[in-house]
């Protein structure tokens, strides 16, 4: 058992993978990086990240939230390779008789490993459309942003053979399976995957630091240092796979995070005019011609300033098809909130919603009436307690003096807090304040009479 526990820090794959370069990160300080990733950081998929924000229009709720995927990025990559090196403190021999077990990781292992993590946490966004999740779903036509970034990585005419040649043979496939599980994926480097994107993961633990920050809220804040001094490796006896779990000390760091993760969600990326701005863009890309995004070429073609330059002339152009919706954007008029979901809520008051909008929808007929009322709630953690019972939950290893239990059953937030949350609203074309006020009141007395 000492043995597994040795520290294994890795060595460099060579004079070029050294991190002799360094850019400043507002949250992070300086992040460094070696002359090949450098390569992938200039190439112009990655390039392309400096002009796709990371919170589409919620500029227009939060004005400083005009930051980047491309500094989101660098720093899930800073994120990653500190958890990577935390866990090869803890169980960095076992970790690399594990990963010794992928043939293209056989030489030079903890190296490779620990660069294959950290492409994965750079290039996870790689495939996202201008405006990111707000446009996804209709500008990738039923896929989403993580189908095209494995493409990128895969395929030779992108970056397959600038990761396979500056890195090793093999790097761009095993890199594309931590961003998305393959039915060929190596069960070995499931730690890995955790590390980008698991419960306790690079990208979650940037984007919820970096957004607040740029916010100016305090909602996505945690003790991320303790978080990650307190991550430790554990290797599943059902699977065989090595997972992250965390020590007796992480539990509140690990609530925080969880705390964090639910008010940014209820705050911030489920705001009523963020989720209003969403529905226009979405209406706005469904107006444009389909053969705009055809192509992977294509999609990547667009950014949020090129995209962002076509609204304007739209909004002016009253013979656009997506004039309305650029317009609303562009001159930041839009629908007014008269009713809304309590984040608790669940299917049954979504089914009295949708009567609530049938019947005010009759009884104004000259107002315009738009909705966001979900079909499915909104995961806050996956996290199974100790009266759960559903498969998909996860039973999240603590370990406390060498014995093993699950922190579902140990966190008093956990137990406490709901797994899902679930908002929503109705919104009508109106200024008057008045008015709004009585349909609101209106909605309010639909609603007690359905229930």
């Amino acid at each position: 058992m000492a043995e597994n526990n040795q520290f294994r820090q890795p060595l460099f794959l060579g004079p070029d993978h050294e991190p002799i370069h360094r850019i400043r990160c507002a949250v992070h300080g300086f992040i460094r990086y070696s002359s090949a990733e450098q390569k992938v950081i200039d190439h112009r998929l990655f390039r392309r990240l400096r002009y796709i924000r990371q919170l589409a229009l919620t500029e227009l709720v939060y004005p400083g939230a005009t930051h980047t995927r491309f500094e989101h990025s660098l720093g899930v990559m800073e994120m990653a390779t500190r958890i990577f090196d935390r866990l090869a403190v803890e169980n960095g021999a076992q970790m690399e008789e594990t990963f010794a077990e992928v043939e293209a990781l056989r030489d030079d292992t903890m190296a490779r490993a620990r660069q294959i993590c950290r492409l994965a946490a750079l290039l996870h966004d790689t495939g996202h459309c201008c405006f990111s999740h707000a446009a996804e779903d209709v500008i990738h036509d039923g896929a989403d942003h993580e189908s095209l970034t494995v493409k990128l990585l895969t395929s030779p005419e992108y970056l397959k053979d600038l990761l396979d040649g500056a890195f090793f043979p093999g790097c761009a496939e095993l890199t594309s399976s931590l961003i998305r599980r393959q039915p060929n994926s190596p069960p070995q480097i499931q730690i890995l995957r955790d590390i980008v994107s698991g419960q306790v993961d690079a990208d979650r633990s940037d984007y919820l630091l970096r957004d607040s920050l740029h916010c100016g809220v305090d909602y996505g804040r945690f003790d991320h240092r303790r978080l990650i001094e307190c991550l430790t490796g554990w290797r599943d006896e059902d699977s065989g796979e090595l997972v992250i779990g965390i020590k007796r000390d992480g539990i509140h760091s690990f609530e925080a995070l969880i705390l964090a993760r639910y008010q940014m969600n209820t705050q911030v990326y489920y705001h009523r005019l963020r989720r209003v701005y969403d529905h226009y863009l979405k209406q706005y890309f469904l107006s444009c011609d389909r053969h705009e995004f055809d192509t992977p070429d294509k999609v990547l073609a667009w950014n949020d300033v090129r995209a962002m330059n076509q609204l304007i002339r739209d909004a002016d152009d009253t013979s656009s098809p997506g004039h309305e919706w650029a317009r609303r954007i562009v001159n930041r008029q839009h629908h007014r909130d008269v009713f809304s979901l309590d984040e608790g809520e669940g299917p049954k008051a979504v089914r009295t919603a949708r009567k609530v909008l049938s019947k005010i929808r009759d009884e104004y007929s000259d107002l315009e009436f738009i909705d966001d009322l979900p079909d499915e709630p909104v995961s806050i953690h996956r996290i199974a307690r100790d009266d759960d019972r559903e498969s998909r939950l996860i039973d999240f290893p603590l370990m406390d003096r060498g014995r093993r239990s699950s922190l579902g059953e140990r966190s008093q937030i956990l137990k406490s807090l709901p797994l899902t949350f679930r908002i929503g609203f109705i919104f009508a074309n109106i200024d008057d304040k008045a008015k709004r006020q009585k349909i609101a009141e209106r909605c309010r007395d639909i609603r007690n009479q359905e229930m």
